[in-house]
């Protein structure tokens, strides 16, 4: 709508210049057309009825004309106050009806039908709603009941009826016909352009919602992609260091140790940015593996106890002794990310004191167990007006805690979203200056196997028959993956693509293979379908375990489709691989059941 229309405007298209909604335009021109219509059938009839005399009928005319002209003009001025001139209109055509019927021309002909008709389109174009369901009803009202009253009823009105006389009464009547042919016209062009521009609307809505797609296929082939980059060579930091660790000297082992600490926590930083995407797109889901919880504990805090030292912290884990003897169904990868996340943020933001861990059984019955997590630090502390923002992605408490104390903000927005999945969620407390506490519960199913994983026994010939083919275009952890697999007397063969790999398996007497998924020439799923496929039923059904640094949330589901039977998620454990090849072994070589990988 334009800011000012001059007074004196008698325009239409600058009044429907400032409108951009299709039916706000019909509404003025249906009301414009209206008002035009009713203003030339009243200088026609005033005239006329001066002439014959009619006095009535000419004051009435007169009287409308000066009410029309004046909502015309005020709608040529005034157009965003169109529901108030609609009001005054429709009213002035209820006056018209009712004093038809009752006063001036005292019968029902076919003008007063026609003032009806184009009362009740009006009141729905224009005002819409209940309001037009009253008027419609007043309008049509005075009909029935002029009608009831004639039939049964010889009553007359003193003031004889003054009927428009020929051919002005003929010339009404036809435009009457003709203005409300224009009104439903122009009713429905601004339908047919709604309907065209909600069709365009949709058109772009529809480019947008692909290009929206493609953006975000995009970022997860992108973040997909940095995942596999990232991972791998962490892989082979992480494969390598450990394979060091077993020869090296006192003062070499604490050097590696450091090494080792640093690839984890670059890892660790790793997953909380891929992590976080996943979590995003709610394709993080949860495994349920047996876990013994102050055996994974004690994990974590070997890896956070060297970083604990070099700040000269005390960093001290109370676990509930009960807890010893019970193993609980849960995900270790996500459980373990969700202590690190809090005790490394701890170790970061406490410059000196102790940090610590509590852990507590504090409900218990045949099937569960609530237990809950506290963590402490004596560290900067969080104001309270922070509780809320500290949880969003890239958001710390103060404006310099990167600056001062590093970090990527995601460590608890991920930690959030992460105890969502354990259908849990996160309590704060803090004093500045004094420190914060973290603390959560969670509730865990209960399983009577306690399952440790196996140690690696060094250079043991308990998988010597084994032949296992790397499928692995990354010459580095090809050859990690191979050393693994010497020292623990299993015979390699290594292929850098899909192409090598089959034709290796077809030259060679292979038991196994372990397939990199992102390989050139065929990747690690065209290459499985095309061994599934051979004619020697002896190949075709050699078990595959594949190898990936994805972050995608549907990689087991595409991993079986393709006829592998298990994966690893790089960087992978030693203990891990060794434990899926000795359950190989202990089967006689036969094919490896699908399980649920780490």
């Amino acid at each position: 709508m334009p800011p000012t229309i001059p007074f004196l405007n008698f325009s239409l298209s600058k009044v429907l210049t400032g409108e951009q909604d299709n039916f706000a335009k019909a509404k003025i021109k249906i009301a414009y057309v209206m008002l035009m219509f009713a203003l030339v059938k009243i200088v026609i009839t005033i005239p006329i009825a001066i002439m014959h005399h009619q006095h009535i009928q000419a004051i009435r005319s007169g009287g409308i004309f000066l009410i029309f002209f004046t909502c015309l003009k005020y709608l040529l001025y005034k157009p965003q106050h169109m529901r108030a001139i609609a009001h005054v209109v429709l009213i002035t055509g209820l006056l018209i009806i009712w004093s038809n019927l009752v006063f001036v021309v005292q019968q029902l002909n076919i003008v007063t039908v026609q003032v009806v008709v184009t009362t009740v389109l009006c009141s729905f174009y224009l005002i819409g709603n209940r309001t037009a369901v009253v008027y419609a009803t007043l309008c049509i009202l005075p009909v029935f009941l002029f009608m009831i009253i004639t039939r049964h009823s010889n009553a007359v009105v003193i003031i004889p009826p003054q009927q428009v006389v020929s051919p002005v009464y003929e010339i009404i009547v036809f435009l009457n016909f003709v203005s409300i042919a224009v009104i439903n016209y122009l009713f429905y062009k601004a339908y047919e352009n709604s309907v065209i521009e909600k069709d365009e609307l949709n058109a772009q809505l529809a480019v947008k919602v692909a290009e929206v797609k493609a953006l975000a296929d995009s970022k997860s082939m992108f973040l997909s992609s940095m995942s596999h980059e990232l991972r791998t060579p962490l892989n082979a930091v992480i494969g390598i260091t450990d394979l060091l660790k077993g020869s090296a000297s006192a003062e070499q082992h604490e050097n590696l140790e450091i090494l080792e600490f640093s690839t984890i926590s670059l890892l660790s930083m790793v997953n909380d940015i891929l992590d976080y995407h996943k979590s995003e797109n709610d394709k993080i889901e949860l495994e349920a593996i047996p876990v013994n919880l102050p055996e994974l504990l004690s994990k974590i805090f070997s890896t956070l106890r060297l970083k604990a030292n070099e700040k000269n912290l005390r960093l001290v884990v109370n676990t509930d002794e009960r807890l010893n003897t019970i193993c609980v169904v849960s995900d270790p990868t996500r459980l373990t990310q969700i202590i690190y996340n809090l005790v490394g943020n701890a170790i970061k933001f406490t410059k000196k004191g102790r940090v610590e861990l509590n852990v507590k059984l504090t409900e218990t019955t045949t099937e569960h167990i609530q237990v809950q997590f506290v963590v402490k630090d004596t560290g900067i502390g969080i104001p309270q007006s922070k509780f809320e923002s500290i949880f969003e992605p890239f958001s710390q408490a103060s404006t310099d805690t990167t600056r001062h104390f590093g970090g990527t903000g995601l460590g608890l927005a991920i930690v959030k979203k992460l105890l969502l999945l354990f259908n849990s969620s996160i309590n704060v407390k803090s004093e500045v200056g004094k420190g914060c506490e973290f603390s959560f519960s969670i509730n865990f199913s209960v399983t009577e196997a306690i399952v440790s994983k196996p140690k690696i026994p060094g250079t043991a010939l308990k998988m010597a028959h084994l032949n296992v083919l790397i499928a692995e275009d990354n010459s580095i952890n090809a050859m990690l993956l191979e050393k693994m697999l010497i020292n623990w007397g299993i015979k390699t063969y290594w292929a850098a693509n899909g192409q090598e790999v089959v034709k290796k398996l077809k030259t060679e007497t292979i038991d196994l293979i372990l397939m990199d998924l992102q390989m050139p020439l065929m990747d690690g799923y065209e290459t499985a379908l095309t061994i599934r496929s051979l004619d020697d039923p002896i190949k075709s059904n050699i078990p595959i375990i594949a190898l990936t640094a994805s972050i995608s949330g549907d990689i087991y589901p595409q991993v079986i489709a393709a006829g592998m039977q298990d994966y690893l998620s790089k960087p992978y454990e030693a203990v891990a691989l060794y434990e899926k090849l000795e359950r190989l072994a202990a089967s006689n070589k036969t094919n490896l059941k699908p399980v649920i990988s780490i």
